[in-house]
């Protein structure tokens, strides 16, 4: 019996593939192992410089560890640097964002003709490559990947240019997927993708999706990874109001609370624009949790302008803020840019701006305590219960609990578990 390792680097939607990618060696007989593995697998990331050298790094260095091992690299690096990639790394399977369904064919070719396997894509030009997981078996919160791809080209990211343009997994082949995930136990999916806003099957839009999956029997939670503000639109504004199996929280990248940076970024909207957004949410959701993203030094940010960012954020009141300093992304017009913020001053923005989210964080937090909130139990460790609430409160218990399952408590301040968000 053949054994594998899978290492993931980067977002959601990469976790997703490398659990698909597991579900199916497993399917065909293959032993997962956490060292020694016959086949290692490196899913990469390239969202920024720092991400590129990891990717890289971390390939070099598993195939200078395990050089008897057949070591496959895929993902948005080896996508990015197809051009040189097999000068880069040293692995004997390499392929870039799609065809990470076809492994199994990959891995009996090269076991057939030990012969290097070099094979990308125009990533314009391919369709959604379908991916089902039935069971995930190192959590219970099961996430789906609806959508990939981007057609915002954001000046700062380079995703739009590894990924491709919007796709959409089929809706049908969505609802599928779920009730398959919902029948091995599952109680809450999250709905992930590049762009998930952008999800359209046929006409289908996301807040269709989301009420075809919310007739699923046992089915008790729809969370999504993550929304932009200006896909907020009426269907979604519903599914907020009505629909009780949509959590109460919304994951929605600001980047900027300057109107100057957002143009200089190229993002769709203004502050003016957000915040109206903001107050319309919180009127149909009253109570719900607003996480966010901010990058902070991007080219020509001045000290006012992080300022705004700084108010603006105070006044919207996030529940939590992740905050990323700007890093130049090569064959990205911001990396064009003049004007570049040193990186004492970025650093020194970082810090105010964490201050800021761990000040949000602990106030929203807080405003629950002595309310009765529902938790689902995800793990138990050192005689304690860890889950999360709908508004993605992390609550660590005392007690007897089952693991995933929902339970009702009047929530404690000593519950909050404010180490694990």
């Amino acid at each position: 019996m053949k054994t594998f390792y899978i290492k993931t680097l980067g977002c959601k939607v990469s976790s997703y593939e490398s659990e698909f990618v597991r579900n199916l060696l497993l399917f065909h007989g293959y032993k997962e192992v956490n060292d020694n593995a016959d086949i290692c697998i490196i899913n990469t990331c390239t969202v920024t410089n720092t991400a590129d050298n990891k990717s890289k790094q971390t390939i070099n260095n598993i195939k200078k560890n395990n050089p008897n091992a057949i070591v496959v690299a895929m993902g948005c690096f080896t996508q990015f640097r197809s051009q040189d990639i097999e000068k880069l790394v040293d692995a004997d399977i390499i392929i870039g964002n799609n065809d990470k369904s076809k492994i199994i064919d990959y891995l009996d070719e090269y076991f057939k003709n030990k012969k290097r396997i070099i094979k990308f894509y125009d990533m314009n030009d391919v369709d959604f490559e379908d991916m089902e997981i039935k069971k995930y078996y190192t959590h219970h919160r099961a996430f789906i990947k609806i959508e990939d791809g981007c057609n915002n080209f954001c000046s700062y990211c380079i995703i739009p240019y590894v990924r491709g343009r919007v796709r959409s997994k089929d809706l049908n082949k969505c609802i599928i997927e779920v009730n398959d995930l919902v029948i091995s136990g599952h109680k809450e999916i999250v709905l992930c993708g590049i762009h998930t806003g952008q999800y359209n099957s046929n006409g289908n839009r996301l807040s269709n999706l989301i009420n075809e999956l919310s007739k699923i029997q046992g089915l008790e939670r729809i969370r999504l990874s993550s929304v932009e503000i200006v896909e907020l639109d009426e269907g979604m504004m519903d599914i907020i109001k009505n629909n009780n199996k949509f959590v109460s929280h919304l994951h929605i990248p600001l980047q900027a609370g300057s109107n100057h940076v957002l143009k200089e970024m190229n993002r769709r909207y203004d502050t003016k624009y957000f915040e109206d957004k903001v107050k319309e949410i919180r009127k149909l959701r009253p109570g719900i949790s607003l996480s966010t993203d901010v990058i902070v030094g991007f080219p020509g940010e001045t000290e006012e302008d992080f300022n705004d960012t700084l108010d603006f954020c105070k006044k919207i009141g996030f529940s939590k803020i992740h905050v990323f300093p700007y890093s130049d992304r090569e064959g990205t017009v911001a990396s064009r840019m003049n004007n570049k913020i040193p990186g004492n001053i970025k650093k020194e923005r970082v810090h105010k701006l964490i201050d800021l989210s761990n000040e949000l964080e602990s106030k929203y937090f807080e405003s629950f305590i002595n309310k009765e909130v529902e938790v689902l139990i995800e793990e138990e460790k050192d005689g304690f219960y860890y889950g999360f609430t709908s508004n993605y409160i992390p609550l660590k218990l005392k007690g007897n609990y089952n693991i995933n399952e929902i339970y009702k408590i009047k929530l404690n301040k000593n519950d909050i578990n404010f180490n694990m968000n």
